[in-house]
């Protein structure tokens, strides 16, 4: 023990002396350490154990069903309790949904708050344990609609509004305006299961009827619910989804009697949760794995390299030591020591600066006006994950100084500094050749970033068939308020009439869902139209979104043949339909739409318009989608999105929209106030994600790299100080040499051009399906990298060429 003592004493005794190279291994450990722990962070947040409350939770999967052949669409009640029934490689199932509530106490306005609704046995599948109370009972009927009115907190709702008051269960609070009992408190680490998205509170599907002022009598018939089931021991996941595979066939024979092939159920872990943003995380994490590896070698071979001149600038020192008797195990044990205190203090700094890189992250993902929850805190595996990789870089880039340090001769050591003129060319080869590696994974992480970068710019570049300016957007549950159909709406129309002559305001409309907008989005309904044999197997559904008067003239969307919806367009008048152009000509691909009908939610509906095809919600998607539309003034819906296109900013709006609801329904919460430009950010935000994300590696990557390469410069000089002395006592100019060593860093440049060429021809492959309207080899991103490559030489050898430059001939050959 005193022994390692010792050589931890000699160790630090030798990083103070050089301050220099201390802080820049450290700095560069910490960068990469930094990056592999930050993948880690997040691989743990959404996949490993992304709820800590809950039991077991990496046997947790979910169920998404594919429609019209795209995934990810909820289940309604029926098919949800057939899974719960008929299931077997699982040990049981839960049904929940996210929504936003009004939630009321006494002395407090209403306030609109994200709120799952679950079922019954919710917290019994998830093993989850209340922090005060008790939840649900997990044997009550979801279907006892009005017998179960009662809610559990969470743990934020009750400290912020409650002031974590112990006595807060069994006390009534308002929900929508409708008494509700408190029953429980959920413990502080559990914020619900819904892909991040945090949820306030959470109450029973038994309660759906008395949540809205115009709800059917059995809510739950076509209510889209999420479902979360519980592997059994030793069940697989092919097994599972095998099994859920023949679950779906059997339902649509057994059941609805139709055998359908366009319908099916699919597993899927927490990564890949097609709800909220674990799924977008999960989608990355991959790419960023793979850049944090290459980031991680970089750092490696950086830091080897910089050990071995730190050992080599010790040579004469080790050679005396030896001369004097010193073992070559004790020499070895000191320099692995020495690496191994580097180590240490670069996965300390590395794992300090992730706890902040990982929280900046929530910075890039867009929230969709909700709080996210990710379960960030570091746990056993990532400590384990920073030990491990702190032990190996000591290991892996100790073992080359010592190597050096033990191999060089005695009797050449000491009589180095007489004889040496010219630095070993061999030597220079190898650490040209070790350089150009490192460029060359540089080059493949820059590769990368510039496809990423063209596809974000490819997809922000496309047409939209829309306008987004001056747009102000913000959405009202008029049911949540107590508002039934009638009275509902009488309040649109009160509110329509209202805006349209306020001062400032271009057009006004209202909507079921904004073009690129998230809410809303997708609600497909069953229609047929006559004359029209679909083909064997083909879905009668269509994407059905419901629209005010004047939707298309105030979004700017093109008309292309009659016209759209009017205030005329009321349940007495006939009934009516628009489509859009993609869905004209499918079905009428003769030209004639216009006149004919479609029916849809049993009623047949003249189609009077055909709108122009914009971007539906998917920024990325080039295929348009069928649409339809119906006026709100004949379908009411009770949850709607107001726009008003003003003749200003759309900032000068909102006073007189919410002037103009608190006098028409006092009391009703305004949510998600932002213009229209912000509801289209958050998609594509999800667009740059990649981008930014591959940026910030290839930024650390050239980092670390032009660290390296300016320390070999920088030492390649040193070693030829004399060489380059003696070249200017016989001659050559002072630009020769600046060139001489501009000249080793261009070798440098082509090796790593070349080996990194190869190696992203390879590397790329593993983006193909995120890219969009570039391909793998694009030549732009691989001549960006190129040069990006050229500069980071350039600048990292300007320095050490410089100084070559300025070498006195005279006073360097009389040095020794």
């Amino acid at each position: 023990m005193n022994r390692i003592l010792g050589d931890v004493r000699f160790a630090l005794r030798q990083l103070r002396k050089t301050p220099g190279f201390t802080l820049t291994v450290v700095a560069t450990l910490a960068l990469g350490i930094g990056a592999l722990v930050t993948v880690a962070t997040w691989t743990n947040a959404v996949l490993l154990n992304p709820w800590p409350a809950v039991r077991a939770a990496q046997q947790v999967r979910f169920v998404g069903a594919t429609v019209l052949g795209s995934n990810g669409y909820s289940l309604n009640y029926a098919q949800y309790r057939f899974v719960h029934e008929q299931g077997r490689s699982f040990s049981g199932s839960a049904a929940f949904a996210l929504g936003t509530m009004n939630l009321s106490s006494e002395g407090s306005p209403a306030e609109a708050i994200s709120t799952g609704v679950v079922s019954a046995n919710y917290f019994d599948m998830l093993g989850v344990m209340p922090q005060l109370g008790r939840f649900f009972d997990a044997a009550a009927s979801d279907r006892a609609f009005g017998q179960h009115d009662e809610i559990v907190l969470s743990d934020g709702l009750w400290r912020d509004r409650f002031h974590a008051d112990a006595s807060i269960v069994g006390r009534t609070v308002r929900v929508n305006q409708r008494v509700f009992t408190v029953i429980g408190v959920a413990p502080a680490r559990f914020d619900g299961i819904f892909g991040g998205m945090a949820e306030a509170a959470w109450v029973p599907l038994a309660a759906l009827r008395s949540l809205s002022a115009d709800a059917p009598a059995d809510p739950l018939a076509h209510y889209g619910l999420q479902v979360a089931l519980r592997l059994r021991p030793g069940v697989t996941d092919n097994t599972a989804a095998a099994e859920l595979h023949t679950l779906a066939r059997n339902y649509t024979t057994q059941v609805e009697h139709t055998g359908q092939h366009g319908w099916d159920l699919n597993l899927n872990d927490a990564a890949h949760f097609q709800r909220g943003l674990f799924g977008l995380v999960g989608e990355q994490l991959p790419v960023l794995a793979g850049a944090s590896l290459l980031l991680m070698v970089l750092v490696c071979i950086n830091i080897a390299s910089l050990l071995g001149q730190h050992a080599a600038r010790r040579r004469r020192e080790v050679a005396i030591r030896t001369a004097l008797g010193a073992p070559a195990a004790r020499i070895a044990a000191q320099v692995l020591v020495e690496t191994g205190l580097l180590a240490i203090a670069g996965a300390a700094a590395g794992w300090l600066a992730s706890l902040g890189l990982s929280r900046a992250l929530y910075a890039l993902l867009p929230s969709f006006g909700m709080p996210l929850s990710f379960n960030l805190r570091t746990d056993w595996r990532i400590v384990l994950l920073v030990s491990a990789v702190a032990a190996l870089v000591t290991l892996i880039c100790g073992l080359f100084p010592v190597r050096q340090a033990l191999r060089a001769s005695q009797r050449d050591t000491l009589h180095a500094g007489s004889l040496a003129v010219v630095g070993g060319a061999g030597s220079r080869g190898g650490r040209q050749i070790l350089l150009g590696v490192q460029m060359g994974l540089c080059f493949v992480v820059v590769v990368c970033c510039g496809l990423m970068t063209r596809t974000a710019l490819n997809i922000v570049a496309r047409p939209t068939g829309f306008d987004s300016s001056h747009c102000l957007t913000a959405q009202m549950a008029l049911a949540r308020s107590g508002l039934d159909q009638t009275r509902g709406l009488a309040f649109q129309s009160a509110l329509i009439e209202r805006l349209a002559h306020a001062p400032g305001v271009a057009g006004v409309t209202l909507t079921s869902h904004l073009p690129m907008g998230d809410e809303g989005s997708g609600n497909t309904q069953d229609f047929s139209v006559s004359g029209y044999a679909p083909a064997k197997g083909e879905d009668m559904e269509v994407v059905t979104d419901f629209e005010g008067p004047d939707f298309f003239r105030t979004m700017r969307i093109g008309l292309r043949a009659g016209r759209e919806f009017t205030r005329t367009d009321t349940m007495d008048a006939p009934a009516v339909a628009m489509v859009n152009r993609t869905m004209a000509e499918r079905y009428w691909p003769h030209g004639d739409a216009i006149g004919h009908s479609v029916v849809v939610l049993g009623k047949p509906r003249q189609i009077v318009g055909i709108a122009g095809d914009f971007m539906y919600r998917n920024p990325a998607d080039t295929d348009a989608t069928p649409l339809l539309y119906l006026p709100l003034t004949q379908n009411y819906q009770s949850y709607i999105t107001v726009a008003m296109r003003s003749q200003t900013t759309p900032g000068a709006l909102t006073p007189q929209l919410r002037a103009a609801v608190a006098e028409l329904a006092p009391g009703m919460p305004i949510e998600s106030v932002r213009t229209l430009q912000e509801v289209n950010g958050e998609l594509y935000q999800m667009a740059r994600i990649p981008a930014e994300l591959l940026l910030a590696y290839a930024l650390s990557s050239i980092v670390v790299a032009m660290l390296g390469l300016y320390a070999v410069a920088a030492y390649a000089v040193v070693e030829r100080y004399r060489e380059f002395a003696l070249r200017m006592a016989l001659g050559s100019t002072r630009s020769g040499i600046f060139l001489l060593v501009l000249r080793a860093n261009a070798t440098v440049a082509w090796i790593g051009i070349v080996t990194g060429a190869l190696g992203a021809f390879g590397a790329v492959r593993l983006l193909r399906s995120m890219l969009f309207g570039v391909t793998v080899y694009d030549v732009p991103s691989y001549v960006a990298a190129a040069a990006v490559l050229l500069l980071t030489v350039a600048i990292a050898g300007l320095g050490p060429a410089r100084r070559a430059a300025t070498i006195e001939p005279m006073q360097a050959l009389r040095t020794e």
